[in-house]
C-alpha cells in the first residue's frame, strides 16, 4: 500500500487502467464506435435540416460553416452508394455521371450496389447511422478475432479516430479492413468457406482484398480456398440477377470495367505517387506493383519453415493491410484506416522496443491524430504534404514489417 501511494500520479494512474476488466474496456470501446456512428449521422442529419442547419452556420467560423452548408445537399460517397441501389434496380447505367444529384461516379460492383438496397431505402439519417455501425462493427469484431482481449482493447482504442476520420466521408474503407482481417481469422480456424466468402464480398466492394488469398498458403489451404473463393465469388457475381435481367447486368460489368481500366493511371496517396514526387519521373504503376507484391510475397515463398510461427502469419496480415493501402493507385486519404489497422495491430502484438514505439507514435500522429484531433495550418493540408505525412510513416512501418519477417526468429504470440 505504502508503494503505491509513492508512485507519482501518472504511474497510479496506469496502474488503475491496467486493473480494469478486460471485458470492461471491451463494453466501453463498443459503445464508443457506436457512438461514434451516431454522432456522425445526427450530426449530419442536423446539418441537412432546413431549421438547424442555417443556425448553426451563422454561429460557426466561416471555413465551418462552409462545411455545415454543403452537408445541407449531401451528394458524396453514401449518396452515391445510394443511388446505386436505385439504378440497379431500375435498370439504369450504374456508371455513368449524374452530375446533377452526385459529386462522382459509383465505382464499386453491381453486387455491391444490391446488397447496398436495405440502407437505400431506408431514411437517410437512419441509413447513414446503420452503415456508419456496419464498419464500425465489423472492424471491432474482426480485431478482437485476430488479438487477445488486452492487446484488442489496446488496438480498438488507438484506432477510435482513425474509425472517427473513415465515418466523416461514409466511406467502406473499415468495412474492408475488417473483412480481410477476417478473412485471415477464418483460415487460420479452418473456415474455408467463411474465409471465402469474406474474400469475395471484399472484392465486390474493392479488388485488393484478393490480396488477402495468401493467407491459405501457410496454413497448407491454398488450393481449397482458392476454389471455394472462385465459387462464392461467381454466385456474388450472379447475385444481381435477382433484380436485373442477364443482358443488363452484362453491360454493368462492362461499364464497371471501363471504368476501373480508366483509373489505372491515377496514383493518389501511393507509393507510386511519393516515388513520383522525389523523381520527377512519370512512370506507369504496374512496375512499382509488381516489386510490392515480390517483396510482399517472397518471405512466404522463401521462409517456410516459419508456417507454423503464428507470429510470422500475424505479421504478414499486417504487410498486406499496409500494402493493398501502399500500392493502391486509387488510395485515397480515407482508405488509410486499412493501413493504419495493420500498423496499430502489428505495434501491439510485438514485444516493447524504442524503435518500434517511435515508428508507431509517428504515423498514430500523422495519421489519425492529424487528421482529426491536431489542428493544421493550410500549408500542411495540401495534397504533397498529406501524401509525406500518410505514405511515408506506413511504407516505413511496412519495411520494418518485412524486414521482421525475413529476419525475426520464430516465437509464440504472447
Amino acid at each position: 500500500m505504502h508503494a503505491t501511494a509513492s508512485q507519482p500520479p501518472p504511474a497510479r494512474a496506469l496502474d488503475r487502467v491496467a486493473a480494469v476488466p478486460a471485458w470492461r474496456w471491451r463494453r466501453i470501446l463498443l459503445g464508443l464506435y457506436l457512438l461514434l456512428a451516431f454522432a456522425d449521422a445526427a450530426g449530419k442529419a442536423l446539418a441537412a435540416s432546413s431549421g438547424v442547419g442555417p443556425l448553426v452556420t451563422r454561429l460557426l467560423h466561416p471555413a465551418a460553416a462552409v462545411r455545415v452548408t454543403t452537408a445541407r445537399t449531401p451528394r458524396g460517397n453514401f449518396e452515391i452508394f445510394r443511388a446505386a441501389s436505385h439504378h440497379l434496380v431500375e435498370g439504369q447505367d450504374l456508371y455513368a455521371r449524374y452530375p446533377d444529384a452526385l459529386q462522382d461516379q459509383f465505382k464499386y460492383s453491381p453486387t455491391f450496389a444490391l446488397l447496398f438496397a436495405p440502407f437505400a431505402w431506408l431514411p437517410w439519417p437512419l441509413a447513414l447511422f446503420l452503415w456508419n455501425a456496419l464498419n464500425a462493427l465489423v472492424l471491432f469484431v474482426a480485431v478482437e478475432r485476430v488479438l487477445a482481449p488486452r492487446p484488442a482493447a489496446l488496438a480498438l482504442g488507438l484506432l477510435l479516430p482513425e474509425v472517427l476520420r473513415s465515418m466523416q466521408n461514409a466511406q467502406s474503407n473499415a468495412l474492408v479492413a475488417g473483412l480481410i482481417i477476417l478473412t485471415y481469422a477464418a483460415i487460420e480456424r479452418g473456415r474455408t468457406w467463411r474465409a471465402a466468402f469474406a474474400v469475395a464480398i471484399g472484392a465486390c466492394v474493392k479488388i485488393f482484398p484478393l490480396a488477402a488469398l495468401p493467407f491459405a498458403i501457410p496454413r497448407r489451404r491454398t488450393l481449397r480456398t482458392g476454389f471455394a473463393t472462385i465459387a462464392a465469388g461467381i454466385l456474388l457475381l450472379l447475385l444481381p440477377l435477382l433484380v436485373t435481367p442477364p443482358a443488363t447486368l452484362l453491360a454493368q460489368y462492362r461499364s464497371w470495367h471501363a471504368i476501373e481500366t480508366l483509373d489505372t493511371t491515377q496514383r493518389w496517396f501511393s507509393v507510386m505517387q511519393l516515388a513520383h514526387r522525389i523523381t520527377g519521373a512519370d512512370l506507369p504503376n504496374w512496375p512499382l506493383q509488381l516489386a510490392g507484391t515480390l517483396a510482399l510475397l517472397a518471405p512466404l515463398a522463401v521462409r517456410r519453415d516459419r508456417w507454423d510461427d503464428a507470429r510470422f502469419r500475424l505479421q504478414f496480415l499486417c504487410s498486406v493491410l499496409l500494402y493493398v493501402t501502399l500500392f493502391n493507385h486509387q488510395a485515397e486519404r480515407a482508405s488509410f484506416v486499412i493501413a493504419f489497422t495493420g500498423i496499430t495491430i502489428w505495434f501491439v502484438s510485438e514485444p516493447r522496443a524504442g524503435w518500434r514505439t517511435t515508428l508507431f507514435g509517428v504515423a498514430l500522429v500523422t495519421i489519425p491524430l492529424m487528421s482529426t484531433l491536431i489542428p493544421l495550418p493550410a500549408a500542411l493540408r495540401t495534397p504533397g504534404v498529406v501524401l509525406l505525412r500518410l505514405a511515408v510513416p506506413a511504407l516505413l512501418v511496412w519495411i520494418a514489417i518485412q524486414r521482421e519477417l525475413w529476419r525475426r526468429p520464430s516465437g509464440s504470440l504472447g
